[in-house]
């Protein structure tokens, strides 16, 4: 930690003097990988992403795309997805595999957090299929550790043996040999033994990751020896023989589970690290649930609950985040189980007839301010309700109108001043003028390139209002065309990109989606000063996202004046409309990101 705390201090000082080129690109995206996520590694992701649409390298914009995914945290997946989707077009156009294998990697990684196993089994089959190709045997080995957790995670342990004997081949032969790659296989194939039953087995590849740790200087080791204590409190809870586990740990210098919990407690680093913490506090209340100290395992429950709330907003470990968010339900039901347990072992009749009362007592306490707060809740949930409809029944009536008035102005614009200039022309032209001089054919000639002029612009401004490509060939083309007329007319460059199986939406929901997009193509245009503009649909099998992102100058959404931003406030109105969500991300500098995420239950015919 030390030599990379070294690497970051530097870099800070040395790329403030580089020049603007794609090395000061790589060195801004090495300080985000440092800082691996928060707001500051976010600013630095977020100037490599800047600095390479300057220099129009798409590689760099796909390791900018890709590393600003990683700096988020899980409660913002939507953007973390579009993210990878934005570097995976990037790579995509100029088939760098290693790119997109890293993309693919990283979004399994992301679902197997989420907890979408199957998704993230596909995403890593496609990233080993992508370094494949290459071929590249190291990153092979890394996405088959990866897998393999994803595997175990779901059930599939003989799977997860088979990824991780097959990186572990590769990672014997390496050299310069990888001494903490190689403990974190050794210490998977530990878990899937531990999971299948063989104990023995288990132990002996959480030793040999711990030797491999130990040999690299690494904090590591703590959770090798706290795995193997764990493993050994647990079987003696179910009453199976541990003497052979005994025997493994002792010939490595080890005098029993509870020895190596004392090692762990004084290993260098640990006092810092909330996550080795949490997890030698476990296994020390598995020790005392086991020896029936149950006041102590819940005086350390308690402990560790307090130090966990005094943690929980801070973002130094996502880790520790991450496990918190898992471990909160089980605590609740351990700390109710303690409980239990401790009032059985109170001997006095009389305090345990007053625990019983004061419990009851709160029971009934609480059933009535809860029966009091839901009917609150009920009440005003029906007058939001009623509100709801209200507004739904306006709205509707109100875009319904908007729709209808443009369609009867298109058409009015087309079928009749349209006629009627073509109709001039015609007659201008059946004229029979016969004058001496050249002033007839002047005067004919620029009447003609006028009336011309008049049919053009009444046929653009007919199209603008009610686009004949979204009637006839659906919204997918009518964006297409939308975008690249933004790309031809304006200075910024404009890219339309489509991810997905395309879904058939109704009419109604066509039109919304298309003001949408034009709208906040105007408002691009109007306010933005961007250089580089991109349009993104995706289509899954639950959702629709539509991604409106550009690199200008950006704004502060909260400092917006009341009366203005109508341009934002007219799409959330139209989002609202059609049942989806509308999310707004920009800051002076950065640029804008407008994002739309559309249900599709009942949006779409197959």
């Amino acid at each position: 930690m030390n030599g990379q705390s070294k690497e970051l201090d530097s870099l800070r000082i040395v790329v403030k003097s580089m020049p603007e080129d794609s090395v000061k690109c790589e060195a801004y995206l090495r300080i985000a990988y440092l800082l691996y996520a928060g707001e500051e590694s976010e600013l630095y992701a977020n100037k490599a992403l800047k600095l390479s649409k300057i220099t129009k390298n798409p590689r760099l914009i796909g390791k900018s795309f890709h590393r600003l995914a990683w700096c988020l945290g899980f409660d913002q997946m939507d953007k973390k997805t579009a993210y990878l989707d934005s570097a995976a077009a990037k790579f995509s156009v100029i088939e760098d595999y290693y790119g997109l294998g890293n993309v693919s990697d990283t979004k399994a990684v992301f679902l197997t957090e989420y907890g979408s196993l199957n998704e993230a089994l596909l995403s890593y089959q496609q990233a080993f299929d992508y370094f494949l190709k290459i071929p590249d045997a190291e990153r092979q080995a890394g996405v088959l550790n990866n897998w393999a957790i994803a595997e175990y995670t779901s059930g599939n342990t003989k799977g997860a043996l088979n990824k991780y004997e097959k990186a572990l081949k590769f990672r014997l032969k390496e050299q310069p040999i990888s001494h903490i790659d190689i403990a974190r296989l050794y210490q998977g194939m530990g878990e899937c033994h531990r999971i299948n039953g063989d104990l023995d087995l288990a132990t002996k590849n959480y030793l040999q990751g711990y030797d491999h740790r130990n040999e690299a200087n690494n904090i590591g080791v703590v959770e090798s020896m706290l795995s193997i204590a764990s493993m050994i409190y647990a079987a003696a809870e179910q009453n199976i023989d541990t003497t052979s586990i005994s025997e493994l740990i002792q010939g490595h210098g080890f005098k029993s589970a509870r020895h190596l919990i004392e090692i762990a407690e004084q290993f260098n680093g640990v006092a810092e690290r909330i996550g080795f913490q949490n997890s030698i506090m476990d296994v020390k209340r598995q020790l005392y649930v086991l020896n029936k100290d149950y006041k102590t395992a819940y005086q350390l429950l308690e402990q560790q609950k307090k130090i966990q709330e005094e943690y929980k907003l801070s973002e130094s470990s996502l880790e520790a985040m991450a496990d918190m968010k898992v471990k909160f339900e089980k605590d609740q039901l351990k700390i109710q189980l303690l409980e239990e347990e401790v009032i059985n072992q109170k001997s006095q009749d009389r305090m345990t007839t007053l625990l019983f009362s004061l419990g009851g007592l709160l029971l009934v306490s609480l059933i009535a301010l809860l029966y009091y707060q839901n009917r609150v809740k009920a009440g005003q949930l029906e007058l939001n309700e009623a509100n709801r409809e209200q507004q739904i029944i306006s709205m509707r009536s109100m875009l319904e109108g908007q729709e209808k008035e443009r369609t009867r102005i298109a058409r009015d614009l087309h079928d009749g001043l349209g006629n009627l200039l073509s109709s001039l022309k015609v007659n201008i032209g059946s004229l029979q003028i016969n004058f001496d001089d050249n002033n007839s054919k002047k005067i004919y000639g620029t009447a003609s390139q006028m009336i011309d002029e008049a049919c053009t612009e009444v046929r653009k401004i007919a199209h603008e209002m009610m686009p004949q490509s979204l009637k006839k060939l659906g919204l997918r083309k009518a964006l297409d065309d939308l975008v690249l007329k933004m790309d031809a007319v304006h200075d910024f460059d404009a890219q339309f990109h489509v991810h997905g199986t395309e879904k058939i939406f109704d009419n109604n929901t066509n039109i919304m989606l298309f003001r949408i997009v034009q709208e906040g193509l105007n408002n691009i245009v109007k306010y933005a000063q961007a250089k580089e503009v991109l349009v993104q649909i995706t289509y899954s099998e639950e959702w629709f996202d539509l991604t409106i992102e550009d690199d200008g100058k950006g704004f502060e959404p909260e400092a917006i004046e009341t009366g203005k931003g109508m341009g934002l406030k007219s799409i959330a109105f139209r989002t609202d409309f059609i049942g989806g969500t509308f999310d707004l991300n920009s800051r002076p500098g950065v640029g804008t990101l407008v994002t739309i995420n559309i249900p599709l239950d009942n949006k779409h015919k197959t």
